[in-house]
């Protein structure tokens, strides 16, 4: 029996997934936003076939809904549990960077300032779609050094859910915007000065300020 087709399937719902995955976290569909298995098809140039697994995946992860006549939709989060999502952020998030903490060079904090500088320019410019891609960038290239695949996963799965509402909730309140990166800061400082005793509560802090939005 042949199964090449169906190994390429499952290729192509992991590189789909993978599209999908990053689109979410950086905020490229906004809440209640259709998603169609025979539009995406389209617009990847493949089959509705692995389109599907790569939603029914993602629904699976409760990052997305189903939906009629083959489309699923990005849920509008409640505040509760935006602010919910946050809060497990937070847990997830302080425990990362205080496993990863050891195993950072000197030149990844180089590229970790670079990151911060840029972030406030984006903050400066309004272009918060920008800020998010860094953002990310910023995160998870510390969480990747605990070298912790289960928690990096578990942390990119909340980051699907929240990315849609957090860009939407950045575009349409900017007042606090030169606040959002002083928590980058305040940890390129204590990785710097070698305050690790600090770390966990200074990336919860950084977190816990999207359940706060959500609470306000």
């Amino acid at each position: 029996m042949n199964i090449t087709p169906a190994l390429k399937d499952v290729s192509l719902a992991d590189e789909i997934y993978a599209k999908l995955k990053s689109r979410l976290i950086h905020g490229h569909y906004k809440p209640g936003d259709r998603l169609s298995m025979r539009k995406l098809a389209v617009e990847f140039g493949t089959s509705p076939m692995p389109v599907r697994e790569a939603l029914k995946r993602l629904a699976s992860e409760r990052v997305i809904e189903s939906a009629a006549a083959k489309a699923f939709n990005v849920p509008s989060l409640s505040d509760k549990r935006a602010a919910d999502l946050f809060d497990l952020r937070a847990l997830l998030e302080g425990a990362a960077i205080v496993a990863a903490h050891n195993a950072i060079p000197p030149i990844l904090l180089e590229e970790l300032s670079a990151l911060c500088d840029r972030m406030d320019a984006h903050l400066r410019l309004r272009d918060f779609a920008a800020y998010m891609a860094d953002n990310y960038r910023f995160h998870f290239l510390i969480y990747r050094q605990a070298e912790n695949p289960d928690i990096v996963s578990m942390i990119e799965q909340l980051w699907m859910q929240t990315g849609p509402s957090l860009l939407q909730g950045l575009q349409k309140n900017g007042r606090s915007s030169p606040d959002w990166n002083s928590g980058h800061k305040r940890l390129l400082d204590a990785l710097a000065s070698g305050q690790t005793s600090e770390l966990s509560q200074i990336m919860r802090s950084d977190v816990e300020w999207g359940a706060e939005f959500y609470r306000s």
